[in-house]
């Protein structure tokens, strides 16, 4: 846990950390649950570095084509209507 907490810490790690401590602090002032709730959504996010980067939550595609595909040819027909 310490490894996380001492690792770099970028741009939107600190910024995930400000925007999480603001709105519990207003989560507080204001006894709203559910802003509580998702400022500790942010403060999780930033102390523990996860989180979806600038990349996306997205997995990652393969773009190599490997030898063993066989990409078949796509045949269309035409349909025309009976007017």
């Amino acid at each position: 846990m310490w490894n996380t907490l001492k690792q770099p810490w970028d741009l939107m790690r600190m910024a995930r950390l400000l925007m999480g401590g603001y709105a519990m602090f207003e989560a507080i002032k204001t006894q709203e649950l559910f802003l509580g709730l998702l400022a500790g959504i942010l403060l999780i996010q930033a102390l523990f570095n996860i989180g979806c980067g600038a990349q996306g939550c997205g997995i990652p595609t393969n773009t190599k084509k490997s030898s063993s595909q066989n990409i078949e040819e796509t045949e269309y027909e035409e349909v025309h209507s009976k007017s």
